[in-house]
């Protein structure tokens, strides 16, 4: 195994070594993960943080050494931020990781990244003042499957960068991060950041929404939007009806 790193602002991660493969995932400038194949123009790769594997192009990452730093990681904030590198600048989003090498730079190999914009030490004890900001950040962001960015995003990739901003890791899918976490047992102890799932007829668990109390949930549905919720479900108040059957409510912090 090789251990890699994304030097893109974001790109694909696909279930198969196509670009007409289904795209899975998105990796951001920072996230390191492991190359467990590599064939000629694609590359079979899993993810350190949280166990995900798919297909990356060659030629959108680079191969590290062992990454052996205690340095503590620092995430992109919700304003706009860029790497630099000679006169190349990469637009940063919101959640990438960057472990800085300088006051406010980060060594990739021979390349040097000057950091311009806001960089965050993941905390929770921010939420009740940082919640509120990333609601803002990510309304009405296109639903994408397998996004990670106000661009286009998933609904667990929503609930994955929300909680990863507080320092908190979670898996990548919905039924992944239903199995974490502890049971709140009634819906109306839920509180702010809580995770609701939801299932299908065959009681798989298919969507997850972050709650922002006991009776309003935060979700990415066609867009990132804001719904009402009760122990039957999600309230679409656009369509006037249930969109999406509750099943389960979990609290990671």
């Amino acid at each position: 195994m090789n251990l890699a790193i994304c030097t893109l602002s974001l790109i694909p991660l696909r279930a198969d070594k196509s670009h007409r493969s289904e795209m899975v995932s998105q990796l951001l400038f920072g996230e390191l993960f492991d190359v467990l194949k590599q064939e000629k123009e694609w590359s079979y790769i899993k993810i350190l943080e949280n166990g995900y594997e798919g297909w990356l192009q060659n030629g959108q990452f680079e191969s590290i050494s062992a990454n052996n730093s205690n340095k503590k990681v620092k995430i992109v904030g919700i304003n706009q931020a860029h790497a630099v590198e000679n006169q190349n600048s990469i637009n940063l989003i919101h959640g990438s990781p960057i472990e800085l090498t300088g006051t406010d730079s980060v060594l990739i190999n021979e390349k040097s990244y000057k950091l311009d914009g806001e960089l965050r030490t993941p905390s929770q004890d921010d939420f009740a003042i940082e919640f509120p900001n990333l609601i803002a950040h990510y309304l009405n962001a296109p639903y994408l499957w397998g996004g990670r960015s106000a661009y286009g995003i998933d609904c667990s990739g929503l609930s994955q960068l929300v909680y990863r901003h507080f320092g908190i890791v979670i898996p990548r899918d919905a039924w992944q991060q239903a199995e974490g976490g502890i049971v709140v047992d009634f819906v109306s102890e839920a509180k702010a950041g809580d995770l609701a799932f939801f299932d299908n007829e065959e009681g798989r668990i298919t969507h997850v929404g972050i709650m922002i109390d006991s009776e309003t949930i935060f979700h990415a549905s066609a867009k990132v939007r804001i719904d009402k919720f009760d122990s039957e479900g999600i309230y679409n108040q656009d369509y006037k009806h249930y969109s999406h059957k509750f099943r389960i409510m979990k609290r990671y912090f």
